[in-house]
């Protein structure tokens, strides 16, 4: 058996400036080395801050400079990150090492532009490696002489469970099977290209790393998460930890609720309890997730202007709407900081290095078990457990976020679905087209490449798509080639990142100016003005000023609203329901009826996709305003969901009758719209998955709760506190 010194010398030079003079690796490390540098395509699992980036970049750094052609430097190495703050990271953690070894490492994002300089390893986005892909190319004559990542031999994936089972994940592929074929058509280069992955919370890491890295792919999968403690209710003292012997409910009734009236007065003093608990290590560094831009703002003014009061602490805000350059600061000035706070939203959920942090308060429940994970995996790494903070607004989310850290804590996490989005193949077309210039392409060689990334009855689905961005002059065929029409032929001259993405965009807003720098610091949706608003932590006074909005910075007094941005409501997905009612004390199948002084209540805990195909189907059910995706006014029975579950071919024409309505919640990607009526409706019946909504029709239990059950108190105060919201 090979010991840990072996395995690093098998790495020779570049071992030891990845690992220098440790003496033990880490479990991960020493089973994701061999099978990387016996080249396989490999997806690394394990949890945060396990050594995954080492156990991955080392042995394919190895051997990506061992078969390096000599002579020339070209870029030999992708790391692709799904954000740009992820990417500058990244390049702080692999720069050293690849330096040790004389190697460059560069970044191409909008701010970083470093392609120019051919580093061996380039970390980007897939947005900008969509853009290489099409700009970075040299023609002559109308072919491809040579490309920017025509040298390439490996690529690394970052942060892999960000891109499964959405459009960019779906782009990921595409991009992946595009590199492969220029390297193999345009240079008759053979050589295999190694790709790897990595990432801490995947349920089924098997048939993630078949579809983005290939049928060769292998998994290597490490187990374990640190003890998780949460700080208990106003009445005991200190951290409890979440034992295996601690069920649902007990763990439920510790979290106590922070009602939403005085919510930011509630949430400082139960943060200050925390951050002051006295234990074997003092808490320092807090980090908060909160569910909105507007709280973030909202919550960090309000903490900005209380906690320093009752001890130094420097209190910083991170979110979407904040210009980049905010974001950085406050990234950089929580990690040097030996005392601070810092409210975030889903912006600092991956792994990007903010140094220590003692705790992680969550402010209501996040959609998901690996979304818990992710969050509350940034604290822990200096004193070995995970300290959580939870901040429940409500008995629903406080149900929630009971059973998500029960899962948590047994690394249990909800399975994963998957479906083609097609939508994808509408921005591939025009990114893959203009690729090859005033050239343009021809339609089988588009069609090939579908039929190489999606292998499975794609040509009749992608002729079908071609023909309708001919129809509508997206795409121009002429001489047997396709080129780009007008409404396409524009966005990329002009060299902006929106035809090279696939996520969806509210857009930026209006801009918003710091009257004594004259720096744009956020983009929001037109507020109120003359007025003290919260933004980024810190309290400003607000003047519109033609079409920007400019604010002055007040060192004192009260805050009298937030901005107000561009966001559509997220529905309540099926993943989170399912912890609702087991927060609830619900078994598996359960779908009881409540009678409230208002009507009965069918608590279905379906989501809101499912619930708005149940209330086209059964027309007496009608949603509750406060409870969305969770349960609904009137009442079914067993037999008519089992019956309903039975006639597969009525559920099929409910969901393409109704798939504009489901479109949004479905995530199918921003180019839906671009695709054939029945490409899209196609499109939306695969991801709503009838058999599986078929099973869950016919196992729900629907049965009347009555007031001697151990649980209708709790309920009974749950239903009514969400449908009166």
């Amino acid at each position: 058996m090979t010991d840990d010194r072996d395995l690093v010398e098998t790495l020779g030079t570049v071992g030891r400036a990845f690992f220098g003079s440790f003496q033990t690796l880490r479990e991960v490390q020493r089973l994701a080395i061999p099978p990387i540098y016996s080249k396989k395509n490999v997806l690394v699992t394990s949890a945060t801050a396990s050594g995954k980036t080492e156990a991955i970049m080392a042995p394919l750094v190895k051997r990506t400079k061992d078969r390096m052609p000599t002579g020339g430097h070209r870029v030999r190495m992708l790391l692709i990150a799904p954000t740009r703050a992820l990417v500058n990271d990244l390049t702080a953690r692999v720069e050293g090492p690849l330096a040790r070894l004389d190697l460059t490492c560069g970044r191409q994002i909008s701010d970083h532009r470093d392609k120019h300089k051919q580093p061996f390893v380039l970390i980007t986005t897939p947005e900008s490696f969509d853009s290489m892909l099409v700009r970075d190319g040299r023609l002559e004559a109308g072919r491809t002489v040579d490309h920017l990542l025509a040298g390439v031999l490996a690529v690394f994936i970052d942060e892999a469970h960000l891109f499964d089972g959405t459009a960019r994940g779906d782009q990921l592929c595409w991009l992946l099977g595009r590199l492969r074929r220029l390297r193999r058509l345009n240079f008759d280069d053979e050589t295999d290209l190694q790709v790897c992955a990595g990432s801490a919370t995947i349920s089924n890491p098997e048939d993630l790393a078949l579809r983005l890295l290939g049928p060769t792919a292998v998994s290597v999968r490490v187990l374990g998460t640190r003890e998780i403690k949460v700080f208990g209710a106003s009445d005991t003292s200190g951290w409890l930890p979440i034992k295996p012997s601690m069920g649902i409910a007990t763990l439920r009734d510790r979290l106590e609720l922070v009602p939403p009236t005085g919510f930011a007065k509630g949430a400082e003093q139960r943060l200050w309890q925390a951050l002051s608990s006295t234990d074997d290590n003092r808490t320092r560094k807090a980090l908060v997730f909160v569910p909105s831009r507007q709280l973030c703002d909202t919550l960090s003014a309000h903490l900005a202007n209380t906690l320093p009061r009752r001890r130094t602490l420097k209190i910083l805000a991170h979110h979407g709407s904040l210009s980049q350059q905010r974001r950085e600061n406050a990234e950089r000035d929580f990690a040097s900081s030996r005392d601070a706070v810092l409210v975030a939203t889903t912006t600092l959920e991956v792994g990007i290095d903010i140094g220590d942090v003692d705790l992680v308060a969550l402010v209501g429940a996040p959609p998901s078990t690996r979304s818990l994970l992710q969050r509350i995996g940034r604290a822990g790494r200096r004193i070995g457990h995970t300290r959580v903070l939870a901040l429940p607004r409500t008995k629903v989310e406080q149900a929630a976020l009971a059973s998500m850290l029960i899962s948590a804590r047994d690394g249990t996490l909800e399975p994963e679905g998957y479906a083609r989005r097609w939508s994808v193949f509408v921005q591939q077309a025009a990114s893959f087209v203009a690729q090859s210039g005033l050239r343009g392409r021809r339609l089988s060689d588009l069609l090939e490449l579908a039929q190489d990334i999606w292998p499975e009855n794609t040509a009749a689905t992608a002729s079908a798509i071609v023909n309708g961005l001919l129809d509508a002059e997206c795409l121009v065929e002429g001489q047997g080639r396709l080129t780009l029409g007008e409404p396409w032929a524009d966005p990329f001259d002009t060299g902006g990142m929106g035809m090279h993405a696939n996520f969806d965009s509210s857009g930026t807003g209006m801009p918003v100016v710091d009257s004594s720098t004259g720096e744009i610091i956020a983009h929001v949706a037109e507020p109120a003005v003359n007025k003290v608003l919260a933004l980024g932590g810190q309290r400003w006074y607000a003047q519109a000023i033609g079409d920007e909005l400019v604010l002055k910075l007040q060192d004192t007094g009260p805050v009298q609203e937030g901005f107000q941005y561009t966001a559509r409501s997220a529905p309540t997905g099926l993943e989170y329901s399912v912890h609702v009612r087991r927060g609830l004390g619900m078994e598996e199948l359960d779908a009881p009826i409540f009678y409230l002084p208002g009507g009965m209540i069918w608590l279905h805990f379906g989501g809101s996709t499912y619930q708005a195909l149940l209330c086209s189907l059964l027309p007496r059910l009608h949603p509750i305003g406060g409870l969305a995706g969770l349960a609904v006014n009137g009442t079914p029975t067993s037999p008519v969901l089992t019956e309903l579950a039975n006639q597969e071919g009525v559920l099929r024409s409910a969901v393409e009758e109704h798939f504009a309505e489901l479109e949004p919640s479905l995530a199918p990607g921003p180019y839906q719209r671009n695709l054939p009526e029945q490409c899209r409706r196609k499109v939306v019946t695969e991801l709503f998955d009838i058999p599986a909504f078929q099973h869950w029709l016919e196992t729900r239990h629907v049965w009347q709760m009555k007031r001697n059950d151990s649980r209708w108190k709790h309920v009974r105060s749950t239903l009514l506190e969400g449908s009166s919201s």
